[in-house]
């Protein structure tokens, strides 16, 4: 497909190991290669970066690990750690429990161009499903596939996503230029808890001048489904989306300028894992 912007794959995890191995198998085999990808850690247990770190010594492009001390949900500061270790001009933004269709890298640098950032689509897997999958490996997913929950984003067309040009947004299947995400100073790390703090960034992208794409038949991610447990006061929530949207904020006061800033401190362990804390 001819000469692309540099691309990190960002995945955020906590404690889910086994998942993980598969999405960072399912990374690593892809169409077109990501030229990095960072797993962006809420606090897992060791078990996770000896996985990570082994699978790190084999890897055709470089696997960097990203971590914090666990103290509740916080995805937004874990993605702001993985984004300031990161190289990618474009950076592509994943879940630690959606794994991906082989062409998953390829179809989002179709889409990328200036200007734009672009919301992907999830196919939900269920747990019997996933039982099969994680057991023989393999992960493909048809419109026919059993155990499935969205079907119709499995079916992977050009044409078809034609049709498709705008949307919801979902931080779970997300790209956008590294420049643009650092202009609005990357998430709001004032979400603690699930929910709130995709719609918020897209807010703040929207108000920034960059139009939102949504990518549908193409890029694929399947989501394991799972119930969320971590949900984070609704309130405080509201008020920091509200906030963003009355005042058309492009940029968030705490966000990504903090991993930027204590990234010449952090430190690394044994396991090649970059400390953020402080």
């Amino acid at each position: 497909m001819g000469e692309h912007p540099k691309t990190s794959i960002i995945i955020t995890t906590y404690n889910n190991k086994d998942v993980l191995h598969f999405v960072l198998e399912t990374a690593l085999n892809q169409t077109v290669m990501p030229d990095e990808i960072v797993v962006a850690d809420d606090g897992s247990c060791d078990d996770t970066a000896e996985m990570v770190f082994r699978i790190a010594q084999t890897t055709p492009v470089p696997v960097l690990h990203t971590w914090h001390s666990d103290s509740g949900f916080r995805a937004s500061r874990s993605r702001n750690n993985g984004i300031a270790v990161s190289s990618g001009d474009y950076l592509i933004f994943l879940d630690g429990d959606c794994y991906l269709n082989r062409f998953f890298v390829e179809d989002h640098l179709s889409f990328a161009c200036e200007g734009v950032y672009v919301v992907g689509t999830r196919v939900n897997i269920l747990p019997k499903r996933w039982e099969y999958v994680l057991r023989t490996r393999d992960g493909h997913i048809s419109v026919f596939s059993w155990g499935t929950h969205k079907k119709l984003n499995a079916l992977r067309s050009r044409l078809l996503s034609r049709f498709h040009k705008h949307g919801g947004m979902a931080s779970a299947n997300f790209a956008a230029w590294r420049s643009d995400i650092v202009r609005v100073n990357g998430f709001h790390e004032l979400f603690i808890g699930h929910g709130g703090e995709d719609r918020e960034i897209a807010q703040r992208l929207d108000h920034a001048g960059l139009t939102r794409r949504k990518m549908v038949h193409l890029g694929m991610a399947y989501h394991i489904a799972h119930p969320y447990n971590a949900k984070g006061d609704q309130v405080q929530l509201h008020e920091i989306i509200a906030k963003t949207v009355n005042e058309k904020l492009c940029r968030c006061h705490d966000g990504l300028d903090r991993a930027v800033h204590f990234l010449a401190s952090a430190t690394r362990d044994r396991f090649s894992r970059i400390i953020f804390e402080g």
